[in-house]
């Protein structure tokens, strides 16, 4: 042990640790340890880290467990596992330079109260058939997602060139970062191409092609955060009338507060609902895997056992 190191405190060597991720890790994900690490430094600051006991940072993270810093809600159990991975890394990190002999935060336990991760849901064959036939503005990014499962951001970078109408497929070489605005590659660092129904070929056909972007926002500019918001609301909103008053209601009228009677979705939901799609069509995990733009096999295999469990329930069911 170097015994120059000994006082020390956390927040030096939790900065020499974030300075070491700087290179190599995306711009994303080093924005995510420095936020997350951000806790751990202003929890514990300039305590020396030779000092730092086991249930001290137990404590700490049963505290933010219980309300996220940053959102001020109960921390899901996936999001406190980043937290503990990050906390890990930095003693991990300080034992390899010689400051301490343990790392104190290797035997933290995950709250058993803590909330399990959303379930983002798919969406159902009435609901799929509802995004099919209802003339909206958002209708063609709609399509686009739930028939090839492009992200958002890859979906806001997708241009015309990008699609082979001939042999149905679709190239995903970028995405667009809206907290950065910039381009960049997609989410796992690589390229893909994905094959597509010919249903979705054939609606893209129709669309006017008034800019090099596929999706575009009212003034045919590129999509930004604030469109995609407006965009998704005004289209819930106009469901809701058609599907849930049979478009009885005036949207427009005063004083008319309009609850909503259908289940809304986000966009993530329906490129969860290709997946979904492509589960019901017998496609194998791997293949869905390259589909779908997944880094790890684990996180498509996970979806597929979600929605082999759910079939099974259904066949019960019946």
């Amino acid at each position: 042990i170097d015994i120059s190191s000994s006082n020390d405190s956390f927040k030096r060597w939790a900065e020499y640790w974030l300075a070491s991720k700087q290179r190599e890790v995306s711009k994303d994900r080093y924005s995510t340890l420095q936020s997350r690490s951000a806790i751990w430094i202003d929890a514990l600051n300039y305590a020396q880290i030779t000092q730092i006991k086991p249930f001290e940072l137990q404590t700490i993270l049963f505290s933010i467990a219980a309300k996220n810093p940053y959102t001020g809600e109960p921390m899901a159990r996936k999001t406190i596992r980043g937290y503990v991975q990050v906390i890990n890394a930095i003693f991990d990190f300080a034992i390899d330079n010689r400051v301490i002999e343990y790392n104190p935060a290797n035997k933290l336990k995950i709250p058993q109260t803590a909330p399990p991760a959303e379930t983002r849901r798919a969406l159902t064959e009435e609901e799929r058939q509802r995004v099919m036939e209802f003339e909206h503005r958002a209708k063609p990014s709609a399509m686009l997602m739930m028939l090839s499962g492009l992200r958002r951001g890859e979906a806001t970078a997708l241009q015309w060139n990008d699609i082979d109408f001939v042999n149905n497929k679709i190239t995903v070489s970028k995405s667009y970062n809206f907290k950065q605005k910039e381009f960049k590659t997609p989410k796992n660092g690589k390229a893909r191409v994905v094959s597509v129904p010919q249903i979705l070929i054939d609606y893209l056909l129709t669309l006017p092609k008034t800019s090099v972007f596929v999706l575009t926002n009212a003034r045919g500019g590129m999509m930004t955060e604030d469109s995609w918001k407006r965009l998704y609301q005004s289209y819930m909103l106009d469901m809701n009338i058609e599907y849930g008053f049979g478009g009885s209601i005036n949207k427009h009228a005063n004083n008319v507060d309009v609850p909503m009677l259908i289940k809304t979705f986000t966009p993530h939901e329906l490129r969860h609902t290709f997946c979904t799609i492509m589960f019901e069509a017998g496609i194998d995990a791997l293949t869905a895997k390259e589909q779908l733009g997944h880094s790890d096999i684990k996180t498509t295999l996970s979806i597929y056992t979600h929605l082999s469990a759910q079939h099974k329930e259904k066949q019960v069911n019946k």
